[in-house]
């Protein structure tokens, strides 16, 4: 096994082994397979520095499942490196659910299937009318927006947001996104229904500015402003 401890490891045939036997012993499986429908990634990637509160020992092995008509759907299980490598009385991590891998995903929500966009690559918004990609940066501006505003209610978040995930996700889309939408807005690409929604957007946003600052989280008027540098 190669790489030194917090990088990720190549997994031989042994710890190959050592994976297949853990799988099987805590019956971890996709609902509709078993345990035995796994191929096994030979890269272990490290995932201690990766996510926040998690164990510096772990790592997380793919698993591609190979049952008929399950192609495509992909998860991991999370182990130390102690039970990689064989040692004795190694770290037990607590079992991670056998999540689609593409579940886990930022944007798997706005993807068609549980195992990813229908359509991929330059083909991903052929059909799309009006501006290609659009629609898809105008639900992520919609729902990111929901997402604050049940947030804001102490409701339940996708993917367990909390107050630096909205930063960095609303932050970004207004950075990019939106003024994207806005070139093509100027340029006549928008169609109709994108046109539409860009409108309301606009418009619920402004109605839920207080919202927006009570979080400290940038408005359509902070765009309007010169950032201010420290230092």
């Amino acid at each position: 096994m190669n790489g030194a401890q917090y990088e990720d490891l190549m997994l031989a045939d042994e710890h190959i082994a050592r994976v297949r036997d853990y799988i099987r012993a805590i019956d971890f499986h996709l609902e509709g397979a078993t345990p035995d429908d796994f191929e096994i990634n030979r890269r272990a990637r490290y995932l201690g520095y990766m996510f926040q509160e998690e164990d510096l020992e772990s790592y997380g092995v793919g698993l591609k499942c190979t049952k008929p008509g399950m192609e495509g759907h992909n998860t991991f299980i999370r182990m130390s490196r102690g039970q990689l490598l064989g040692e004795d009385n190694p770290k037990i991590l607590p079992v991670n659910r056998p999540v689609l891998a593409a579940e886990a995903m930022t944007l798997n929500r706005f993807y068609d299937t549980p195992a990813g966009p229908t359509r991929t690559g330059v083909d991903t918004f052929a059909n799309d009318e009006g501006l290609p990609g659009g629609d898809m940066d105008l639900a992520m501006l919609e729902q990111q927006l929901a997402d604050i505003i049940a947030f804001h209610n102490g409701q339940p978040v996708p993917g367990d947001q909390e107050i630096l995930d909205l930063k960095i996700f609303w932050g970004s889309l207004l950075a990019g996104r939106y003024p994207r939408l806005k070139h093509f807005q100027k340029e006549g690409a928008l169609s109709p229904t994108q046109e539409e929604r860009l409108q309301r957007f606009e418009s619920e946003v402004n109605a839920v500015g207080d919202i927006l600052e009570s979080l400290e989280l940038p408005t359509l008027e902070t765009l309007k402003t010169v950032p201010k540098v420290n230092g």
